[in-house]
């Protein structure tokens, strides 16, 4: 497998996804929820629903787009996920119909886009959706290039009598792509689930902002508010489309 595409993500992940260990959701709901205007939210890359799905149930109206309809099927299984209107589509480039006033990109789904310029339409076309003054919330994780050596590394990360999990990647200093490869190993066999990244400075998707004509607004290091600086692992950025 070279290339990255949905059709290799959501087949592959969704029966495990949520078995990953995310973070719980009850601070991002309420920063979200403090910021979430006088119209609907629209999550970008909705998933199965682990944001979405607590943030309707705060009584916010919110609609979905996903490129892998398998991932939103496992949504539809939850309690309220039934309900949430889901498009599949490309978060690089979508037309809907609606106007909103929140729009969210979160737990580094950005970097799922694979090349800058694909990064820099995604920003293009959640301007385009958004209502004078409307915000963009995007979360990332800060990149790391000092844990790769020799352009690689591999973290063996669960070891239990009859299973063995491994990440292995691969990093690429110049394109800021992390090939990686989520390992698991049982007596019945061997999984792989593939993540491919291209990850963005703040910086630089400030500038992805700009190109759009949003304005960064507020930058945190994680929901509970805490300021972003040189030694924040997390990033948070709420872009604003101005009035």
């Amino acid at each position: 497998m070279v290339d990255w595409s949905p059709e290799t993500y959501g087949p592959r992940w969704k029966n495990v996804y949520d078995e990953v260990g995310w973070p719980r959701p009850d601070a991002a709901v309420e920063f979200l929820s403090a910021r979430r205007g006088s119209g609907r939210c629209l999550e970008l890359g909705i998933g199965t629903g682990r944001v979405a799905i607590p943030l309707v149930a705060r009584g916010v109206p919110l609609d979905g787009l996903d490129a892998s309809p398998e991932i939103v099927e496992v949504m539809r299984t939850k309690p309220g996920g039934e309900a949430i209107e889901v498009t599949i589509g490309d978060m690089a480039d979508f037309k809907l119909e609606r106007k909103y006033s929140l729009i969210l990109l979160l737990l580094n789904s950005l970097y799922a886009l694979q090349t800058q310029e694909d990064q820099i339409r995604c920003f293009e076309s959640v301007a385009a959706h958004l209502e004078p003054g409307g915000l963009f919330v995007v979360e990332t994780f800060m990149p790391d290039p000092t844990r790769f050596r020799f352009g690689g590394r591999a973290h063996v990360y669960e070891v239990g009598l009859d299973h063995v999990r491994i990440e292995a990647d691969t990093f690429d200093r110049a394109t800021q792509q992390i090939l990686e490869n989520h390992i698991e190993v049982r007596e019945d066999g061997i999984k792989l689930y593939p993540a491919f990244l291209r990850y963005t400075w703040p910086s630089e998707m400030d500038l992805m902002a700009r190109i759009a004509g949003l304005r960064l607004r507020e930058r945190w290091g994680d929901w509970a508010n805490v300021p972003f600086d040189a030694s924040s692992e997390n990033h948070i950025a709420v872009y604003e489309k101005p009035a």
